[in-house]
């Protein structure tokens, strides 16, 4: 019996040992399984991956893409605009050195300048009027010149013109016979400078000629602000560079476009030409003798031209430049002259005797002296002679001498102004 149940549990045991073993066949199948599965899975993962950086990268190239062709069609759309500025600044930096040129080296207040606006009724006291222009005087007769020069009459220019002495013969011509007023060129030389005239006129005109209406009406919303420009006078050109912030929206995409730097270079000398006329009104106001419109006292070819007796005795100076073009025409540079007197030569035999009755003719006051006298603005001169220093009473001549002393003024005139000396007459 006991037999039995042993071969009972060794046949329980041997059926569940078989239960658990698997074929050898079948585990090799297992594993083959199991790779084909991980190879598929990473394929599908590999695809999945793929697929995803490959719509990323689409959608990011496809932004791209809209980005520059948005930054494309905001720069056509600008352009214009900054081209229109751009041409502004060019037009107002001409417009200005015209006026310069036209009106003495000034621009008014009126006119978008730094100077005040003169009034009719100072016509001949700061500007000449021509052609439409106010121009202003660069020539002024002399004022508190120092000994032993003088700009009061008839000690003017000194009082013994043109001698050194009233015992020297030699001529001296060099002396002060003006006052220059021609603007300086740079705004480090002085006030209301060619410079600074030229950067406010800009400014101050900028916004009536950049006017961008027409580009707002195109869907665009664009404020302006007040330009600041830069000049430089160079030796042979002109760079201005404003300064003017744009902001620009488009309407219909929001996007904002802002500009500010706007930059233009002019062909114009102006340099040469300010230094020509500069150095011919240092050489009038200096030198008595000087000739404006004598070419032969200038080191370059010039075309100065002299409109006399513009107003009352004084004159108008244009000065032509025909290589310096401004929109294809010569730049002028003119301004006025203030008339001055004319100088009296002196006479060094002022104190003469002559016996009672003797009568006295204008030789005599001369005796053997040739009257001569220079004039500063090549004006004619007329010479007067009259009894006492008044110059109320003309001479008659012979003038008796009755009495112990006479006085004679002579005078030399050109019409407006005059000088004279006195010669003395006494009775033997």
């Amino acid at each position: 019996m006991a037999r039995y149940v042993i071969k009972a549990k060794d046949k329980m045991k041997t059926l569940k040992n078989r239960r658990f073993l698997v074929p050898r066949k079948f585990k090799k199948f297992s594993k083959k399984s199991q790779l084909t599965m991980l190879m598929i899975v990473g394929l599908v993962l590999f695809i999945i991956i793929s697929l995803v950086l490959y719509l990323s990268k689409s959608a990011v190239k496809k932004q791209s893409q809209q980005s520059i062709k948005k930054t494309q069609e905001t720069a056509i759309e600008v352009q214009p605009i900054k081209e229109f500025v751009t041409k502004c600044v060019d037009k107002l930096a001409k417009d200005a050195i015209i006026l310069v040129g036209k009106q003495g080296g000034h621009i008014y207040s009126s006119q978008g300048g730094t100077l005040v606006d003169y009034q009719d009724t100072d016509e001949g006291l700061f500007f000449v009027r021509h052609d439409a222009f106010n121009v202003a005087y660069n020539i002024l007769p002399p004022k508190f010149a120092l000994p032993p020069h003088s700009s009061e009459i008839p000690d003017y220019p000194w009082q013994t013109f043109p001698y050194r002495t009233s015992a020297s013969n030699v001529e001296v011509f060099d002396g002060f016979f003006g006052i220059s007023n021609i603007p300086p060129l740079n705004s480090s030389e002085g006030s209301n400078s060619i410079q600074t005239q030229l950067e406010t006129f800009i400014d101050n005109n900028m916004k009536s000629c950049a006017n961008l209406d027409f580009f707002k009406n195109q869907g665009l919303e664009i404020t302006m602000s007040k330009a600041k420009t830069s000049v430089t006078i160079g030796a042979s050109d002109i760079t201005v560079r404003s300064e003017i912030p744009i902001k620009i929206k488009n309407t219909a995409t929001n996007e904002i476009t802002e500009l500010n730097d706007f930059s233009t270079v002019l062909d114009v000398g102006i340099r040469d030409a300010h230094s020509f006329a500069k150095d011919i009104i240092q050489n009038e106001i200096k030198n008595i003798k000087f000739n404006i419109s004598d070419s032969k006292n200038y080191k370059v070819p010039a075309n100065t031209k002299i409109v006399k007796d513009i107003f009352s005795n004084d004159d108008l100076i244009i000065v032509t430049d025909e290589n310096l073009l401004v929109y294809g025409r010569p730049f002028e540079y003119i301004f006025a002259r203030k008339n001055r007197a004319p100088a009296l030569y002196y006479i060094k035999k002022n104190t003469l005797e002559f016996p009672q009755g003797y009568e006295i003719t204008k030789e005599d006051l001369l005796k053997n002296y040739e009257l001569k006298a220079e004039d500063p603005d090549e004006d004619k001169m007329e010479t007067s002679f009259y009894i006492g220093e008044s110059g109320k009473n003309p001479a008659i001549f012979p003038k008796k001498l009755e009495a112990p002393q006479l006085k004679f003024r002579i005078e030399v005139s050109d019409g407006k102004l005059s000088d004279y000396q006195i010669v003395t007459v006494n009775r033997k």
